[in-house]
């Protein structure tokens, strides 16, 4: 007798549990694609400023040159150089000025490297301890 009233209770909590598990299910899969949609225009937003930036970029380093000679020009004579002594000058200063940028840059990147390190030691530890484990030397 105690069984059948029961039963009724555990059906009902059966089902309202496998009701909770589909909208669980539903709601996972609604957030991964909303996530997927929101990533994709990201990056679709990235490649976009990422081009801007590109076409910014030789704008910028095609005006420099054209800058340097138009005030090469407006220079010549002053202070004894001709428009080629200032052009000369200029290309010096910018050759100067690259080359000392690449290697700080250079120096910064070889000092802040990781590489893999820290996974080949958690590799290196893994295989320790196996050995252990195993009891292999």
């Amino acid at each position: 007798m105690s069984e059948q009233p029961a039963r009724p209770l555990l059906e009902r909590l059966g089902k309202e549990l496998n009701a909770l598990g589909g909208d669980l299910r539903e709601s996972v899969a609604l957030r991964w694609q909303l996530a997927e949609l929101e990533i994709k225009a990201d990056l679709r937003s990235g490649r976009r400023l990422a081009i801007a930036l590109a076409v910014a970029a030789v704008g910028g380093l095609t005006a420099v040159p054209l800058l340097l000679v138009a005030l090469a020009q407006g220079l010549d004579g002053c202070w004894g150089l001709s428009a080629t002594g200032w052009l000369v000058v200029f290309g010096l200063f910018l050759l100067t000025a690259a080359s000392i940028v690449g290697f700080l840059a250079w120096r910064r990147f070889r000092r802040r490297f990781i590489g893999l390190e820290q996974t080949l030691e958690e590799l290196h530890e893994d295989a320790v301890w196996l050995r252990d484990w195993t009891g292999r030397q």
